[in-house]
């Protein structure tokens, strides 16, 4: 009869019930993990969708205030006075003028603080426009995760 090595008989090794508890416990570290990945990935694509509306709404105002694209216009026709006709845009982003508010000419009185905001309209004033408007542009991303708003003043020079 040969007889066997030691070694061979012993029952060293993982049971059944230590090898699931191994593979639940990386499992739940593995879920844990790529959860963390998928929420960082999500905020970060939020944020750069955020912060390309943000650009693109502060271009369409400097291409506004710029006076070779859209010179001052005293002819009161609201937001169609000025065009962003020209300005490049990423895809899927849009910017529009939405409002032209006019200033009514009021002087500052004698004493006391000024305050431009009371005199702002979004009717043009009697006698005609003043010399200094308010235009409201709006930028958003077509997917809907962001929309930015920018007041800009103009004034005639």
């Amino acid at each position: 009869m040969v007889r066997l090595p030691p070694h061979v008989h012993s029952e060293d090794g993982f049971s059944l019930a230590e090898l699931l508890v191994t593979i639940v416990l990386v499992s739940v570290t593995f879920v844990a993990i790529l959860t963390g990945l998928m929420t960082t990935i999500r905020v970060s694509t939020a944020h750069r969708t955020q912060a390309t509306t943000d650009a693109v709404v502060r271009s369409a105002a400097e291409w506004v205030k710029d006076v070779s694209h859209n010179p001052y216009r005293t002819t009161c026709n609201g937001p169609s006075m000025y065009t962003l006709n020209g300005l490049a845009m990423p895809t899927g982003y849009s910017a529009s003028i939405t409002r032209v508010e006019y200033w009514d000419g009021a002087a500052p009185g004698a004493t006391g603080t000024y305050n431009l905001s009371s005199h702002i309209q979004t009717a043009c004033p009697g006698g005609g426009d003043k010399g200094l408007q308010r235009i409201t542009i709006i930028a958003t991303a077509s997917n809907g995760q962001a929309t930015e708003t920018v007041q800009i003043m103009k004034r005639a020079i």
